[in-house]
């Protein structure tokens, strides 16, 4: 079976997603900042439920201009 799972910039590269993004009047940056506040509650909500120190382990990569 293939991993299914996609980097938070894999999926702000994704054709489908950002068609889908487009259809829907999303800007891809309102969309990455979505993401990213998303990852870091869940993070939070990890670490208090298994009683884990917070530590920072998220890196957004933004595309860039070239790409």
């Amino acid at each position: 079976m293939q991993n299914s799972e996609m980097t938070m910039s894999e999926v702000l590269r994704d054709p489908v997603i950002r068609q889908m993004l487009r259809a829907d009047r999303v800007s891809l940056s309102e969309f990455a900042k979505l993401l990213e506040k998303t990852a870091r509650a869940r993070h939070a909500a990890f670490a208090e439920e298994h009683g884990m120190p917070l530590i920072p382990r998220i890196v957004i990569e933004r595309p860039s201009a070239g790409k």
